[in-house]
């Protein structure tokens, strides 16, 4: 069940258990967000804005709700929602859009292939192709404008984030940390490691959210291939 509770005088948040057996899958834990900003809307719940980390979502309010709006009476109101915001949280799946990305495995971007393919025992050919086998969902996106984490990272490929953070990843490069994978929108400085390089644009600063500013969205599926060459 999803835990709901009050964290300040204007600020709400749901956990799920992720050991739970009734934990929702993960394109509804990805599409969550979305159906609360549209139940709050329809609510008409004061301002408010939504945060999504990896078991969590916290619902932030631009100042004290009060009246019919107390922290408590929303509190009370998500939990007699619950099986509503789910099953809107599901339709939103259906609409979820598949991305076949191609990624140049290994080279200058890809340098840490070789490490994992050591720790692993599977080579660099059973790394890549361990990778591109399973199918990710975008949980959310944070820490860059654009920047995806994806779950479904086959377990063999669990890592924690290196030790040292590199000072400079280039925009592009497709990495790996703890249990999630992700491609780098921007050059930024960076901790996970790094397995190739993607040439498709992931953010686009000059088209609005509808416009398709960000390629991927929560509740998008992702399969990696490798890129194929003349």
């Amino acid at each position: 069940m999803l835990k709901i509770y009050s964290v300040s005088d204007r600020a709400i948040q749901i956990d799920w258990p992720m050991t739970s057996s009734n934990v929702p899958s993960s394109g509804q834990l990805a599409t969550f967000p979305q159906a609360l900003v549209k139940h709050g809307g329809s609510k008409h719940w004061p301002e408010f804005q939504i945060v999504q980390a990896d078991c969590s979502v916290s619902i932030v309010f631009a100042k004290p709700p009060g009246g019919p709006f107390s922290i408590w009476d929303i509190v009370l109101q998500l939990e007699s929602s619950l099986g509503m915001l789910n099953t809107r949280a599901t339709k939103r799946i259906l609409n979820a859009r598949r991305h076949v990305v191609e990624v140049n495995y290994g080279g200058p971007a890809g340098q840490d292939l070789q490490w994992l393919a050591e720790q692993t025992g599977l080579g660099i050919e059973g790394v890549i192709d361990l990778h591109c086998s399973s199918v990710y969902t975008v949980e959310f996106l944070g820490f860059l404008p654009g920047f995806a984490y994806l779950s479904g990272l086959p377990k063999a490929l669990h890592f924690p984030r290196r030790s040292s953070p590199r000072s400079r990843v280039p925009a592009g490069t497709l990495a790996i940390g703890a249990h999630y994978c992700a491609v780098y929108p921007w050059e930024s400085p960076g901790g996970w490691h790094l397995l190739g390089h993607v040439e498709q644009v992931l953010f686009n600063p000059d088209h609005t959210d509808a416009q398709g500013q960000s390629l991927f969205k929560a509740g998008d599926t992702v399969q990696f291939v490798r890129a194929q060459y003349a």
